[in-house]
């Protein structure tokens, strides 16, 4: 099952240096979480992500341990841990120490051993404020980033404007309809217009947002009626 993890403003912890916690290190910053990365060495990227993070991103250096885990979870009562130190023994013990914490129990994530996890990183297609989740439960990262390129290209300029709408036009709805069935109802109306296609198609999106507010206000006195 495909989840939409909430992680703004949450402690996570990633354990390694390599490029591969820089790639998740950088999601998590996506996500606005609070990140803290265990490692003897870090990469340059992850150098510089901590220094531009305003306090985000935090490197934590030391020797990989599970003790070391412990410490750090002690300190940060993390909601999620990434673990990928590129041992797999060393994974497999520190997925086990993260689930033994004597204090919050976090979901565990070891890249490439999706037997450990608790979760699976899909791949993300992110065009503007869509995003879709592209999972192969683990068995291929490579197959799910090819899969990810190509949802991407079928998601046009319009389908984010029209989302855009349906965020500003749904806030709008539930001051003037009555109940969830009926502003479900209004939202597809919203899609299905040709008239707001077209001007989304065209790029005129404040047209089409006063088009949908006529439309919304006409629902409203059918619905006081």
């Amino acid at each position: 099952m495909l989840v939409d993890l909430v992680l703004a403003r949450r402690e996570c912890v990633v354990v390694g240096g390599g490029k591969e916690p820089e790639l998740k290190a950088l999601k998590l910053i996506d996500a606005r979480a609070r990140v803290t990365v265990v490692a003897e060495r870090f990469t340059r990227g992850l150098r510089e992500l901590a220094s531009r993070s305003h306090g985000a991103v935090t490197l934590a250096r030391e020797e990989v341990s599970a003790d070391a885990l412990r410490r750090v979870m002690r300190e940060k009562e993390p909601f999620v841990v990434f673990i990928s130190t590129g041992d797999r023994d060393l994974d497999e013990e520190l997925a086990e120490a993260a689930r033994r914490t004597s204090g919050p129990t976090p979901i565990v994530c070891v890249v490439d051993d999706p037997r450990l996890n608790d979760f699976n990183m899909p791949a993300i297609a992110e065009v503007g404020e869509i995003r879709v989740g592209v999972s192969t439960g683990g068995l291929s990262p490579a197959m799910a980033g090819v899969l990810r390129r190509r949802i991407e290209k079928l998601i046009a300029p319009e389908d984010v404007l029209q989302v855009r709408l349906q965020g500003h036009v749904r806030g709008l709805a539930k001051e003037v309809l009555a109940g969830p069935a009926e502003r479900k109802e209004f939202a597809y109306k919203v899609i299905g217009d040709r008239r707001i296609s077209a001007l989304l198609k065209q790029g005129s999106y404040a047209k089409a947002r006063r088009r949908a507010e006529a439309l919304l206000r006409s629902a409203g006195k059918a619905d006081e009626g």
